[in-house]
């Protein structure tokens, strides 16, 4: 196991990066860095129920004669529909937060956490399917290996997106 636990910190450092690319966009709304952890947390969680749900789906032989689309269509579906949700309530959160600021509107800052997290959930959900058949085929271990490449996968689109998308709006 130590071999993946020493990659996950290594590909972990990617999730950083991304922060880090967006610095000046937090110095201007520090209520952003509030809501990194919601994003990566929903996506990382949402993710990892999809992944569970594959693992298990392989190991009892469910998914046996099911085109692989459809495990993959019906968690993204899933992964949408729950982080729509999801970014509804940080949309209200968020608005309410950022009265405040003065650098973006409260509604569009709003707009942007619904948009980041229902499209970041729905690739987390994507991805939480995927991966583990993905490396079923490449002769890994999933049950050892998806979850290191599924945080960052989440990790990365969750707060790339929603930064990305907040730094366009702020130009």
């Amino acid at each position: 196991r130590h071999p993946w636990l020493l990659l996950n910190m290594l590909i972990a450092f990617g999730a950083a990066t991304v922060v880090g690319l967006f610095e000046s966009t937090i110095d201007k709304l520090v209520v952003l860095a509030a809501f990194l952890p919601v994003m990566s947390g929903q996506c990382s969680n949402l993710g990892a129920q999809a992944l569970a749900v594959t693992i298990r789906g392989m190991t009892l032989g469910e998914l046996r004669g099911l085109p692989r689309w459809r495990v993959l269509a019906k968690e993204a579906w899933l992964g949408l529909v729950n982080g729509a949700v999801s970014g509804l309530i940080a949309g209200v959160v968020l608005y309410f937060v950022a009265r405040s600021q003065s650098e973006v509107s409260p509604l569009w800052l709003a707009g942007t956490i619904f948009v980041a997290l229902s499209v970041s959930c729905m690739l987390a959900g994507l991805a939480g399917a995927a991966i583990p058949m993905l490396l079923r085929r490449l002769g890994a271990d999933p049950a050892t290996a998806s979850a290191i490449f599924l945080s960052t996968v989440t990790d990365i689109t969750s707060m790339g997106l929603f930064l990305g998308l907040v730094a366009l709006l702020m130009r």
